[in-house]
């Protein structure tokens, strides 16, 4: 439902799809640079769910990263009910914990089950690829036309739409506040202590394979679209302070995303080359 904000300059597409009042430039630049995050991180898991379904095994995930990641899923979500944030934040919160039972589950029955049939077809088919396209176009024609409707809406009709409600603050003394903030920090060791278990394994392992490169170039993208926000917000001193933690929470999993990224090629050219000895060997 569409709200109308206090402000005369408000962004009427904002208000009119995610009930939320910014008029700024830097605040609106701020919120497309969030949402690019968030809609890599929804799209995060598909990839390494599909290929597990695909391989039937699933030996390339550190379990210590998913157990990490997993973890800060849990204290993410229940932090967004205690401190009772936005509907937006709520949904996000159970969706990736969804996403996360589905990868963990995947990721243990092939691991004890140890299917020896492997699919040899993991790339992209024709027909894969028509229906996300569809899904995307979808998506993004309901959004623009949403954006139209209400940018007209609160324009010519505004008076029909209540004040946007603003996010509830829980008072700092309180049992509750502290509860919710505790479990929001503690997803922050969670989610940056699951990156190096994995790229301790790839470097053990020698390899990469099982492992998609779509999971990390979507963290990746994920975390650095989160700090261009949190930068672009604003670059007030005490402002930065107080996002340290988030900060580090972003920049340390991105770095490590990277790192996992190069090691793919990496290891990917060195099975190039063990797959080209195996067949000249067996001539």
């Amino acid at each position: 439902m569409p709200c109308r904000c206090e402000d005369p300059d408000y962004s009427h597409i904002i208000a009119g799809i995610f009930d939320q009042c910014m008029s700024q430039t830097k605040e609106i630049v701020s919120f497309v640079f969030g949402w690019l995050s968030i809609v890599s991180w929804v799209v995060a898991l598909y990839p390494q769910i599909r290929l597990n379904f695909l391989l039937r095994k699933a030996e390339a995930l550190s379990p210590y990263f998913l157990l990490c990641w997993f973890v800060g899923d849990i204290f993410n979500t229940t932090s967004c009910f205690v401190l009772d944030q936005l509907f937006v934040q709520k949904f996000l919160g159970v969706f990736w914990l969804s996403t996360d039972v589905i990868l963990n589950s995947s990721h243990f029955y092939f691991l004890l089950t140890k299917k020896k049939y492997t699919s040899s077809a993991t790339h992209f088919r024709v027909l894969e690829i028509f229906i996300y396209v569809v899904i995307a176009g979808l998506i993004i024609n309901n959004v623009v036309w949403a954006g139209f409707y209400y940018d007209s809406e609160l324009s010519f009709n505004e008076a029909a739409y209540d004040i946007c409600k603003k996010e509830v603050v829980i008072p700092k003394n309180t049992a509750r506040y502290w509860v919710g903030t505790i479990l929001a920090y503690a997803t922050i060791p969670m989610f940056c202590f699951s990156r190096p278990t994995q790229i301790y394994k790839n470097w053990k392992r020698k390899s990469t394979e099982g492992l998609s490169t779509g999971l990390f170039i979507a963290t990746s993208s994920g975390n650095i679209n989160q700090l261009v926000s949190m930068f672009v917000n604003s670059q007030d001193s005490k402002y930065l302070i107080e996002k340290t933690p988030y900060i580090i929470a972003a920049a340390i999993p991105a770095i490590c995303d990277i790192v996992v990224l190069i090691q793919i090629q990496i290891y990917k050219g060195d099975q190039q080359y063990k797959k080209i000895d195996e067949s000249v060997e067996t001539l």
